[in-house]
């Protein structure tokens, strides 16, 4: 091994060495740095995937979530359309059993007393008829076209007041 033994007593062999290690040292630190860089690279390309995949999956939970919340509405308008249905046949079951004359006919008889009129109970109203109305109606003229808007405004007029209104 060579040492320096004075100022101007240099090992050449040491410097080169020296510069050698120095230099090995400045490429490994180089090739650190590229790997690191690389490794920051595909970390941040993992991130990356990491999150696009994220906001994928946020965006198909929120689409189900909208189906089933449509599907929901869905069934619940068909439940209320079968009670719709329902209470429609009821109301028309009823409107039957209020419309039969046999029904009307018992609760007239049972619950308000009404009984049907014998002979005595009736009366009878006698009508005059006029000899204006004897003649042509006024809808007979309109067919024959002989007669004007007077006459049928005349014989409207006579037909009220003959019957007294």
């Amino acid at each position: 091994m060579s040492t320096i033994t004075g100022k101007n007593n240099i090992d050449y062999q040491d410097v080169e060495r020296y510069y050698r290690i120095k230099e090995d040292a400045l490429i490994k630190s180089k090739k650190k740095k590229q790997k690191s860089s690389n490794g920051n690279l595909i970390q941040f390309n993992y991130f990356l995937f990491a999150a696009v995949l994220f906001i994928l999956s946020l965006g198909i939970i929120f689409n189900y979530a909208a189906i089933t919340q449509s599907k929901m509405e869905i069934n619940n308008l068909n439940k209320e359309i079968e009670l719709l249905v329902k209470q429609k046949e009821d109301i028309l079951i009823s409107l039957e059993s209020i419309k039969n004359s046999n029904i009307i006919e018992k609760n007239a008889m049972n619950y308000l007393g009404m009984d049907y009129a014998n002979s005595s109970q009736n009366n009878f109203i006698a009508v005059k008829y006029s000899d204006a109305v004897d003649g042509e109606f006024a809808y007979d003229s309109f067919y024959n076209d002989s007669a004007s808007l007077d006459r049928i405004i005349e014989k409207t007029f006579l037909l009220f007041a003959d019957e007294g209104i």
